[in-house]
């Protein structure tokens, strides 16, 4: 008989990460302009970042316990308090053991993050940088299991090298192909 490769044969294999059974615990974390990750806390500023397909995004990620590392659907949102108006994404990622019993959002790996398209702006009735948004993200594992955060939090155009162009894409009123000087 011919033999029958084992089941799940190059799935994922990162396993349990924390306790089973216990509720999911996440902290949000967000790619910064320098590339790096970092908690975010309410009030905290956030930088829209020039992601490879254009436009604007807010890269939001998840450290988080307690749950399967493997196809976690990690879901961001912005969400402006004035109009009730949301941007959001949602994908399906892996989350890294970081060797503590968590797993987080790889800093190298932009899609292992929510890229909520932010810019251009044809959908908030202000600008997107230097005023007060709300995020949400939210972890859902296999099991059907979630988890969510939501932070107060003022994004800003914090790369030098495309700032006036995130400032034009960005604020309120910008038209699809209006030229940004």
């Amino acid at each position: 008989p011919e033999e029958q490769p084992p089941p799940d044969e190059g799935a994922c294999k990162l396993g349990y990460l924390g306790e089973e059974g216990a509720d999911i615990r996440m902290e949000v974390v967000a790619l910064g302009s320098s590339d790096a990750a970092r908690p975010v806390s309410d009030g905290d500023g956030l930088d829209i970042i020039m992601p490879p397909q254009g436009g604007r995004v807010l890269f939001l990620g998840v450290r988080a316990t307690n749950l399967g590392a493997c196809a976690v659907q990690l879901s961001g949102s912005l969400r402006d308090p004035e109009t009730g108006r949301v941007m959001s994404e949602s994908r399906t990622v892996n989350l890294k053991p970081t060797g503590d019993g968590w797993g987080a959002s790889v800093d190298a790996d932009i899609s292992t993050f929510a890229n909520v398209g932010v810019c251009p702006n044809n959908w908030s009735g202000r600008n997107i940088f230097d005023e007060d948004y709300e995020i949400v993200v939210q972890v859902k594992d296999r099991e059907g299991r979630m988890a969510k955060e939501v932070r107060q939090v003022r994004p800003a155009c914090n790369e030098p090298e495309f700032e006036v162009e995130c400032r034009c894409i960005c604020k309120h009123g910008y038209i699809l192909g209006e030229a940004c000087k």
